[in-house]
Formats: C-alpha cells, structure tokens, sequence
C-alpha cells in the first residue's frame, strides 16, 4: 500500500490480492487470535471480518479515492470502498487483463468490478481494447502509457557502437528469449562480429544457456544473470539496439507496453521488437525501431542484421526514439496524467 497524497490511497495486494499493510509498516487489521474471536463474535467470516477492517480504515483516514494496482486486488477491495462509500479506480498492467487462466477465474467479479468502479485505468490500447472483450465499456476506460525516468537513461550512440545487441528482462515465455536466440544466431551468420547481451533471470534462462551451446554460440553470447541497474545502464550504453521477441503465449498472458522499450528509447537506442499488444503504442515501425511479427525468426533477425550492417540507419532510428519517449513517455507525464484521473473522480 503506498500514499499518493492526503487523499488518494493505492492498494497493492498481497498473495492474495488483499492489502494488509501500509508501506510504512502499519498493519490494517491482524490475522492473530484476538482478530479470530472479535469475528465470531460480530459473526463475521475471515473475508467480511478484513473488508470491514479495510473499510474503517479508508475512513478514519479521510482517504477520497482508493487505486487498486492489478484487477484482482480491485475484487478484493471493492466490496471495503462501496461500504466506506469511497470511488474505486482500478489499474490493469498486464496478466490481470489478458491470462486466460485469470480472466476466467475472475469472470464474474470483473463483471461487478466494471459496474462499480468509478474508472478502469489501462497501461496501453491494446489493454483497453481486451478491456472492452471482457465486458467493460470504451466510457469506462482511461489509458495511461507507463513512463520512465528519462534522467537515468543517457548516452547511447548506437552509431559509434560495434554492432552489439542487448536485451534485458525476465527469462519468460512472453518475452521469448530463446527466439531472440535462435534470430541472434543467422544474425553471425552474416555478422560474425555481432555479440549479444542478455541480462535477467527466470525458469527459461538454463534452456537458453543449453540453447547457445547447441548453436556453438558462446564466443558471441553473454548471459550475465541479474545485474544492478547502473550496470544495466552501462552496458545500453555501447549497445546499437535493443531487442526482445514478445509474443502471447499460450496462457495468453502478453506484455502491457514493455517499459524496458522505453528506458532502451530514452538512452536513443532503437529497438528490435514485435508487433505485439501495447509495443507498437512505443515503438514506430521504421521511425524509432524496427517491427516483426509475433514467431517470425526470420524477420526479426533480418531487421538485426539490417542494423548491424548500417549504423547510420540505428542512429537515425535512436534519435527518433529518444524524441518520442522524451516527449510521450516520461515518468513526470505519466504521473502527473495519473494523478489527473484521480483527481476528476474525487470531483464527481
């Protein structure tokens, strides 16, 4: 739970997908024996028992709008703000809007949450638009781009760089990192000196370690595990693009925008990516990096060599980049229009 200011409040649940704590430390209510009796005696289940120590809470702290982040914690907590009488705003970011496994589970609830929250805010529109299949209304909706500190991300000169290429992020099936692999590996075929960087950890990070072994990759290759963020930040710097091979799994679950496209672009790296969900809202196809299709190796290792071939052309694209995410996608601006939602639905 975090505190935006005096009057907003945003709830981040736990395993569970309810509150329990504020960010300071200050629990809401306790799962201890005295909470366990003080409910048998009002004759209130373990759920009604923490909606109504939830809903005292947002009073006695005078709180005017609640924002649950992720779809399940606004469930969980809808039922506290309708008794406090306070608007609910509920943030998507990603699995809680496309997962199959997630969206059936929470079939009925998003059906009441869409009918009682005072807004749905999603991350992209391509997440407004899954919004729309799972019954919300366009009305209901307001999208907000993620943004990043653009301070944090400086000097990349993808022109002066060797034709080096990172990539950054979880070992997931949605970002596929062993298609990244195997389009890396026509990429030497054309440009043996071509190196490419992957930072992250994750259930796919041992395949893919087999997988460089097997393509006889491991002079060009360098797995680098989880890294701090000034390292990260570095290692941007004498790259000439950025590149992750997103894709919808089989679960459905897809990426909401990729912020790590943003932070590649604030540095004026171009970005090798697909055209997936919210990453085409970031990445302009031939403007500020280069588009493939979802699986599609070939293309996407064509663009690769396409920059390791011509870096006036990764320069040029960078550029483009860095203006666009300067301009559309910093954090300021993502705040400051987040902050502005909020503050219309305590106006209503």
């Amino acid at each position: 739970m975090r505190r935006l200011s005096s009057t907003v409040i945003s709830l981040v649940g736990d395993g569970s997908y309810f509150p329990v704590r504020e960010v300071d430390g200050v629990v809401l209510y306790k799962r201890d024996i005295g909470a366990w009796l003080t409910r048998r005696i009002m004759g209130l289940s373990i759920q009604q028992g923490e909606e109504k120590a939830l809903s005292q809470f947002l009073v006695q702290r005078q709180i005017d709008v609640v924002l649950a982040e992720y779809g399940p914690t606004a469930c969980a907590v809808l039922k506290s703000c309708q008794m406090a009488g306070i608007p609910l705003v509920a943030h998507f970011h990603g699995f809680d809007a496309f997962q199959y496994s997630t969206a059936e589970e929470y079939k009925d609830r998003y059906q009441t949450l869409f009918k009682k929250a005072a807004c749905l805010i999603a991350a992209s529109q391509s997440m407004a638009s899954q919004l729309c299949l799972l019954g919300a209304l366009p009305e209901q909706i307001a999208v907000n781009h993620y943004g990043v500190d653009v301070s944090k991300f400086q000097g990349g000169q993808p022109s002066k760089s060797p034709p080096n290429f990172v990539a950054v992020g979880r070992f997931i099936e949605k970002k596929a990192p062993h298609l990244t692999l195997l389009a890396f590996h026509k990429v030497v075929e054309q440009v043996p000196t071509a190196h490419l960087t992957m930072i992250g950890d994750g259930p796919l990070l041992e395949a893919c370690k087999q997988l460089v072994v097997a393509l006889n990759l491991k002079d060009q290759v360098t797995l680098r595990g989880v890294c701090p963020p000034e390292e990260v930040v570095n290692v941007l710097r004498q790259a000439r693009a950025f590149v992750q091979h997103s894709l919808r799994t089989s679960g459905g679950d897809s990426e909401s925008l990729g912020v790590v496209f943003l932070e590649a672009g604030a540095m004026g790296l171009p970005s090798v990516a697909t055209k997936h969900d919210g990453i085409p809202e970031v990445i302009l196809d031939g403007k500020t990096g280069l588009l493939a299709e979802e699986g599609n190796i070939e293309q996407f290792a064509e663009h690769m060599i396409a920059l390791a071939q011509d870096p006036e052309l990764a320069e040029n694209l960078g550029n483009e980049a860095y203006k666009r995410v300067n301009s559309q996608f910093t954090e300021e601006r993502s705040l400051s229009n987040l902050y502005k939602i909020l503050t219309e639905i305590t106006q209503k």
